[in-house]
């Protein structure tokens, strides 16, 4: 279990007489005495807060604390609020959104069940120049704020007009129950803010705004109009322009509400009123915007989400890739918000087999070492005493119905392996060893004489010739015990590796056995056999097999989400670059290219696009431009880039492509430019290039050939 990280002198405290759904706020005026030099404001509000001290808000964080299983362990803040104080006597106020932990509205996984859903709860404790100066306490007053109504998925409303009042002393609560521990990962923080690109007129409203790309977050308006006017924001994702109209049936029908991404502003009549949500984050390109009594003069669209740092680049001199490329980046990061979720707008759930997908090419391009620490625990957090772990984390008891299985628990293997060979860093292996072990004890019970049926396939294939579920599964809990007999041997758990070893060799017969020479050919089972090497038949004939399938299909994809991340690597690794080189750039339905005419921004949920337009589990053929092409492979015996093997593939018609990787030794980077190939290895690492049918030793420095 959790254990707090340090002794709080402060009370839980809440305000049970605020209506449901409305946001409650919590005050309390102090004097300080002398001046001060520096001052941290030690604060936690469930689910979200907004902290303003003397009328100005703290900091720049926004949606904090990150969400957890609020009942295991609970994220608190460190603030500076030294700008923010004066000598003298000061006001304290904050106010706490529902966020993820009391959801009050219906939807598909039951969040409104949640073990720890309660009334929005604060603690803080003041500490200046290193004395305990303000704890959260029954003094303090409480009341209900200007926001009306508020919750994650549907919106908010926000009566300017109205006047708090009914001011009452703060009622002590229990708590949500969960250990406090700080907060460590980056924080949620706007990126950019964007304008209207195109405004496209609407049927029974104002006008829809059209901002160019898939993002999340909100609008801020600007408006003028008489006292009670309203402005109702609709978020969006389509448009119909012959109409002017917006459909958002593809991603609101698990939210079972008729209230969806709307946000609604009352105006107080006070001149030019700008505002915007603080709660929630949407998942949109479009909003449409209606207004009563009030004209609107403004409309921003501001994107936030985890402000993961950057670790990496890739570019080319190929209009798809870029594009691609592009749009992986908008749908990692958009699609971060304290953890990896598969979806900004219908869902915003952490599916475990979307994260492990993606992490590679989240690795490769960005800082993710901290995020991953943080949902790691959360996975933990969720598992339980059987060993078995949920489909969504954190997530109610609906992530353990039958959705979770191999191939989505695999998240707790992957992650902390592959951050292991990104980083070199151990520790993220210590953090989840105990609890792979006990997730390998409940895969045995789950095992129908080595064949395991339990759990999901492949995701979202355009075809309905794709692999058997069962196969994907068996494979994949394969796998589980392959990655930790690795990471045994990496933490010197010697007779741990060992055991593993021998169950993986036990999978593999049973794989064999069940179906070799009985499930038919197909780009996912074929691939699988290759990427794992889970059959004794010569690989040169599995290739040649993967061939035909690929070019029964016209060099397209019949796979879905598990068959995109083997595929290209599978075919790659064995000798045929020019087999996924064709497959990446096949025009038409099923492919990159038609997918991306119909989503420039961003990668949709599936071939078609007719589902959500910003899901990331597509995203691993981003890990396949830094392997498949820059070539670029960790090694397991020197991670963190200590060393590294090189094995770059020159495109057909490619005149340039440059990919760098900022590794703990510093950056490092492969780029080809006018048939001559530039290597870089910053200091304390070396790399073994295959080029030409030859291997170089490379030591620190640069390398051109």
């Amino acid at each position: 279990m959790p254990q707090p990280d340090r002794i709080w002198s402060a009370s839980w405290i809440e305000n049970t007489s605020c209506p449901p759904g409305t946001a409650p706020f919590f005050t309390k005026t102090f004097t300080l005495d002398k001046p001060f030099a520096a001052a941290s404001l030690y604060i936690c509000g469930l689910g979200f807060y907004v902290a303003r001290i003397n009328g100005r808000r703290v900091g720049d964080e926004l949606l904090n604390p990150a969400f957890t299983y609020y009942d295991q362990r609970v994220y608190y803040n460190v603030l500076n609020a030294a700008p923010y104080l004066v000598q003298g006597e000061n006001v304290i106020e904050v106010t706490l959104g529902n966020g993820w932990f009391n959801q009050q509205e219906p939807d598909a996984w039951r969040f409104e069940q949640a073990e720890w859903r309660a009334r929005p709860q604060l603690i803080c404790e003041l500490i200046v120049d290193g004395e305990l100066t303000l704890v959260s306490d029954s003094s303090w007053l409480c009341g209900t704020s200007r926001t009306v109504f508020n919750s994650l998925r549907c919106g908010e409303t926000y009566a300017a007009a109205l006047v708090p009042s009914d001011l009452h002393p703060a009622k002590i609560s229990r708590g949500p129950g969960g250990a406090l521990q700080l907060q460590t990962i980056q924080p949620i923080r706007l990126q950019e803010v964007l304008e209207p690109v195109a405004v496209i007129p609407a049927s029974r409203t104002d006008a829809i705004y059209d901002f160019g790309v898939n993002l999340t977050g909100n609008v801020e308006i600007c408006v003028r109009g008489q006292r009670g006017g309203k402005v109702t924001i609709y978020y969006s994702e389509r448009a119909n322009a012959d109409d002017g109209t917006i459909n958002r049936v593809n991603i609101s029908e698990h939210v079972h509400c008729k209230r969806f991404q709307q946000d609604e502003y009352i105006l107080s009549g006070e001149g030019e009123e700008t505002w915007h949500s603080e709660f929630g984050y949407n998942g949109f390109r479009y909003t449409l915007i209606y207004c009563e009594n009030a004209e609107l003069l403004s409309v921003k669209a501001r994107c936030f989400h985890t402000d993961l740092p950057s670790a990496g680049s890739f570019v080319i001199d190929h209009p798809l890739i870029t594009q691609l490329q592009s749009a992986i980046l908008r749908c990692t990061r958009t699609n971060f918000h304290h953890m990896p979720t598969d979806c900004p707008q219908r869902e915003k759930n952490g599916w475990t087999g979307d994260a492990a997908l993606s992490c590679e090419q989240s690795l490769f391009n960005f800082d993710m070492h901290d995020g991953y620490v943080k949902w790691l625990n959360d996975i933990i957090d969720g598992q339980r005493p059987s060993g078995e772990i949920p489909c969504i984390v954190p997530g109610t008891r609906w992530g353990y119905n039958g959705c979770n299985g191999p191939t989505w628990d695999i998240a707790l293997f992957e992650l902390p392996w592959q951050t292991y060979l990104f980083t070199g860093d151990k520790d993220i292996l210590r953090q989840c060893v105990n609890a792979m072990k006990r997730y390998l004890s409940h895969l045995r019970f789950t095992s129908d004489n080595g064949v395991w049926r339990i759990g999901l396939g492949d995701w979202c294939p355009p075809s309905k010739r794709n692999i058997s579920t069962e196969v994907l599964l068996t494979a994949y809990a394969w796998r589980a015990y392959d990655l930790y007999a690795k990471v045994c041997d990496a933490l010197e758990l010697s007779e741990e590796a060992a055991d593993a070893r021998i169950n993986a060799d036990k999978v593999r017969v049973s794989f064999q056995k069940a179906f070799i020479g009985k499930e038919p050919d197909t780009q996912t089972y074929l691939s699988l056999l290759l990427a794992f090497n889970l059959s004794d038949e010569p690989k040169e004939e599995l290739v040649a097999r993967l061939e035909n399938t690929i070019e029964r299909y016209s060099h397209h994809m019949e796979c879905g989400i598990f068959g995109v991340k083997l595929m290209y690597n599978a075919l790659t690794d064995n000798g045929r670059f020019d087999l996924a080189w064709k497959l990446l750039n096949a025009e038409g339905y099923p492919g990159w290219s038609d997918m991306l005419e119909k989503c420039p921004s961003t990668l949709s949920e599936n071939w078609r696009t007719s589902s959500s337009r910003n899901h990331h589990m597509y995203s691993s053929i981003g890990d396949w431009f830094y392997k498949g092409i820059a070539g670029i492979h960790p090694d397991e015996k020197q991670p963190g880039f200590k060393h590294i093997f090189l094995r770059p593939h020159i495109p057909e018609g490619c005149g340039f492509f440059h990919a760098e990787h900022r590794t703990p030794f510093g950056l490092m980077s492969i780029e080809w430019k006018n048939s001559h190939l530039t290597i870089v290895l910053p200091e304390n690492t070396s790399a073994t290039l295959t080029w030409n049918e030859s291997q170089l030793n490379l030591s620190a420095g640069q390398h051109t050939l």
